[in-house]
């Protein structure tokens, strides 16, 4: 059973809730796999490793691995991991890695053989239907001219970092597209299995759809929804 795990991309406190699940999920006696490619030239390999230890070893996660080249990797090559965790950066430039590498093919199938993969901002909205909802904060360095997602979320797109100040351009963004949106703030955190979220926060999800009247807010920590209603 395939289990994604999203976060809005708050710091380690705010995504306290969401890492600790995550965790549970897990198998402690293998190491992590950690991908930061997102932030490849902005911030060093060596600051992010840092950062997932940091964020993680508190947490019981003691062996991470961090890979920063994703060429000729297979499925069999995630044999020996626990679990993915993908952090964030520009958006566009990850999905752009993933596919020249043909690691986002990987990806769907670790996830077809019930992987755990936990995607933090830009590596959460990857698994989205659409990935031109990361465009009010990430700049296309790579020009993208093809924005499909994964779709691993029963055609949603997510939109991380949210504030109300982005309902409008959500808004726009859904009459573009008729694609809904999860909307996750830097506090929350989801998890997503068999067609169903999770909420991981006690801070609330907002759900958007193609009707205005349609806006779905949870506030209540382990609560689910089916994402296919």
């Amino acid at each position: 059973m395939a289990k994604l795990f999203l976060s809005g991309g708050g710091d380690a406190k705010q995504t306290e809730e969401i890492d600790k699940e995550f965790v549970r999920q897990i198998n402690l006696g293998k190491p992590l796999l950690y991908i930061p490619i997102a932030l490849k030239g902005v911030i060093s390999y060596e600051s992010c490793f840092e950062w997932i230890n940091r964020t993680l070893n508190p947490l019981g996660v003691q062996n991470i691995v961090m890979w920063t080249d994703l060429s000729n990797k297979s499925i069999k090559d995630l044999d020996q991991f626990s679990a993915i965790y993908i952090g964030g950066g520009n958006t566009f430039s990850l999905l752009h890695d993933l596919r020249i590498s043909k690691f986002d093919l990987v990806l769907r199938e670790y996830l077809k053989m019930n992987g755990v993969v936990y995607g933090g901002s830009a590596g959460a909205i990857i698994f989205g239907k659409d990935i031109k909802t990361a465009s009010y904060m990430d700049i296309n360095n790579v020009n993208m001219q093809d924005y499909r997602g994964l779709d691993l979320t029963q055609g949603y797109s997510i939109w991380c970092h949210y504030q109300e100040k982005h309902n409008e351009l959500i808004k726009n963004y859904i009459k573009k597209t008729e694609n809904p949106i999860v909307a996750l703030s830097e506090e929350v955190g989801v998890h997503i299995v068999d067609n169903k979220l999770q909420v991981l926060s006690n801070h609330p999800i907002y759900i958007f759809k193609e009707d205005e009247s349609k806006v779905i807010k949870m506030k209540a920590i382990n609560k689910y929804i089916n994402l296919k209603e």
